[in-house]
């Protein structure tokens, strides 16, 4: 039995060919549907209700990964949770890290908890305000940019008005976030940056110190 002969003009042909076969563009995995990373620990736990439920009353729930270890960190989050639903402190309810509630945010660990939890968390509360608006323009025939929103009552310039409360039953959270919903500017904040009573030093049985229905 005779060898074949390879030449070097046939091995780098040969080469050429392996190269081609497994080279992959990565615009082309983007354009085949590949997941674009998400901010802080929004990008492991996408689901918008693994972070916040709107009850019937209007009220929200928000829930962390996180536990508080006397930094604060809760009452920062709830703060941030607050502020993006354009909500009272007295009507959101921060839920910390059950296991079988909250979304899964790993280790506590002092400013990250803010800059992991506190962005995926203001991400996803400025989205489900946006689509609250969205379902208050469509109930009221208005152009969404023309609503205003406080102490979750969302209203047009002539004083129409709907609730988050009204609205709650229509919202649908069982979606991923997208992280494109711009928040609040800072100058536009009214309770990040204030002075609050912290969440960890509430009286038991106060609002703050039930758990979610």
């Amino acid at each position: 039995m005779n060898a074949p002969t390879l030449t070097r003009r046939g091995f780098t042909q040969g080469l050429g060919g392996m190269v081609l076969a497994f080279t992959l563009d990565p615009g082309e995995l983007l354009a085949q549907g590949a997941a674009a990373r998400l901010p802080g620990s929004l990008n492991n736990n996408r689901s918008l209700q693994a972070w916040i439920g709107i009850g019937g009353d209007g009220n929200a729930t928000v829930y962390t990964g996180k536990v508080e270890l006397g930094q604060g960190i809760l009452t920062a989050l709830w703060q941030i949770a607050a502020e993006e639903l354009d909500l009272p402190l007295s009507r959101v309810h921060i839920f910390s890290a059950d296991t079988a509630l909250s979304p899964d945010e790993g280790q506590t660990a002092g400013s990250q908890s803010i800059e992991n939890s506190g962005t995926a968390l203001r991400l996803a509360c400025a989205e489900v305000r946006g689509m609250l608006v969205d379902l208050a323009a469509a109930k009221l025939a208005v152009p969404a940019g023309s609503l205003t929103v406080a102490d979750g009552v969302i209203s047009t310039a002539d004083r129409l008005k709907v609730t988050y409360a009204e609205l709650a039953s229509q919202l649908d959270l069982a979606k991923e976030a997208t992280g494109k919903v711009a928040p609040k500017l800072a100058s536009a904040h009214k309770i990040v940056g204030q002075s609050t009573p912290r969440v960890d030093l509430a009286l038991p049985g106060s609002s703050r110190d039930r758990a979610p229905p």
